[in-house]
């Protein structure tokens, strides 16, 4: 029998917005039909009427585009718009890139420009004479934090997993997670039992740093790949943990808040700490033969190029774990009755085929010009018998998985192992 240490460090976790659904933070899919309902009321004055103007003209187009990619697929695939793809269109646009999706091309394009046109910003904290600018500055520093706030009420769903921590005190063993998340979720729920993301004492120090917390205190190794709500950038460059940093002897006007990474598209750069998150990422998922996908849906191919190049050509595992993942086919047709049943112990899907079909829909994904600008540059190539998926949500995953000391992340990772055994050495 494997010791927990020997489990985990086989295991790495990446966790997306439907992690943090349960305890209030909304999805990108949910942030975005809380825009339109904004938009839609006249006594809110986040935005002035170009800007809502602008923002009802782009969400139109946002849905014709999930119709087209629909149909692309022909009718396989249903897709839905984010928030993320708002703010990914609206750079493009401001940007005057080579490729604009339809329809902001042709005349449409006119409708553009008279709303530029006509655009008085009334911003002056920030000089922001650009339409596009100005809305993405909104969304980003008004409405966020409101759709990241969570109740300390609604994370009981991560006690298991705290008591998972406490019941091997002896063992000395860490979690890896990375997080596309900007929410303060797992910081706050685990704060006493020992993090490490970077930060000593609220400034970035980078991963090659020692952690503060002591071995058999810390359980956590947490990454935010894409930033955080609380980051912060000064105009030297250097990153703070908001709560931790001394404005007064700062320049205001040369501060990022929040320092995140917002919007799809290819989201790598050479300046810290994203450098380093994503290197550390590729770095750890060479090394770990398991790796659980919690709550993302694989709209980003810059992470997926990571995830599957990795799968090609050895015997790693992606598990899967989200409600509603992939095509309506599998969401409709799945037994769901079956997954407390001993015979399907781990939750694993029970539609026929769902591993091919999922392989071709996350190549859609990868294929697709409008999630990346270089689509002929992703890796769409999906090793089918590399999925493993659990149709199920994470306050349901989370006790399934790690209550009784883990004895079902134990065993699923021991059959993993049996079956990994009998590819290398059928001999033996």
């Amino acid at each position: 029998m494997m010791t927990i240490k020997e489990i985990i460090d086989k295991c790495l976790f990446v966790i997306g917005a439907g992690f943090s659904k349960k305890s209030g933070c909304k999805t990108s899919s949910e942030m975005l039909v809380d825009l339109k309902n904004l938009i839609q009321d006249k006594s809110n004055n986040i935005f002035n009427e170009i800007e809502r103007e602008t923002l009802n003209f782009l969400l139109s187009c946002l849905a014709y585009h999930c119709e087209w990619r629909s149909l692309q697929s022909n009718g396989k695939f249903k897709f839905y718009a984010n928030i993320e793809e708002l703010i990914f269109l609206m750079r493009r646009i401001r940007d005057r890139e080579e490729f604009l999706p339809y329809p902001i091309t042709g005349s449409w394009a006119d409708k553009l420009v008279q709303l530029e046109t006509s655009f008085k910003t009334n911003d002056k904290k920030n000089n922001i004479s650009n339409l596009f600018s100005s809305i993405e500055l909104k969304i980003k520093n008004e409405l966020l934090k409101e759709w990241l706030k969570f109740s300390e009420s609604n994370i009981s769903y991560l006690m298991p997993l705290k008591k998972f921590f406490q019941s091997y005190p002896d063992q000395e063993f860490c979690m890896e997670i990375f997080s596309l998340n900007y929410d303060q979720i797992i910081e706050n729920y685990f704060k006493e039992t020992g993090i490490w993301s970077g930060f000593s004492n609220g400034k970035w120090v980078g991963l090659e740093s020692s952690p503060e917390e002591k071995i058999e205190r810390r359980r956590i190794n947490l990454y935010k790949i894409h930033g955080s709500i609380n980051w912060l950038r000064d105009i030297a460059g250097d990153i703070f943990e908001e709560e931790k940093f001394e404005i007064n002897n700062f320049d205001i006007d040369g501060i990022q808040k929040p320092f995140i990474i917002f919007g799809q598209g290819i989201k790598t750069f050479s300046v810290e700490p994203f450098f380093s998150l994503i290197y550390h990422f590729r770095k750890l998922i060479k090394k770990r033969d398991y790796i659980f996908i919690i709550g993302y849906s694989f709209f980003d191919p810059y992470i997926n190029n990571l995830l599957i190049s990795e799968t090609i050509g050895s015997n790693k595992k992606i598990i899967i774990v989200n409600k509603n993942f992939g095509p309506e086919e599998i969401q409709d047709k799945n037994v769901l009755n079956k997954y407390n049943k001993s015979k399907n112990k781990f939750g694993e899907c029970q539609y026929k085929n769902y591993k091919e079909i999922l392989a071709d829909y996350i190549k859609e994904i990868q294929i697709n010009s409008f999630y990346s600008e270089l689509p002929e540059f992703n890796i769409n190539y999906v090793k089918a018998d590399s999925l493993f998926y659990i149709n199920t949500d994470i306050e349901s995953f989370i006790p399934k998985y790690f209550s009784n000391n883990g004895i079902i992340l134990r065993k699923l990772i021991e059959q993993f192992e049996k079956e990994r055994v009998k590819i290398e050495k059928p001999f033996n």
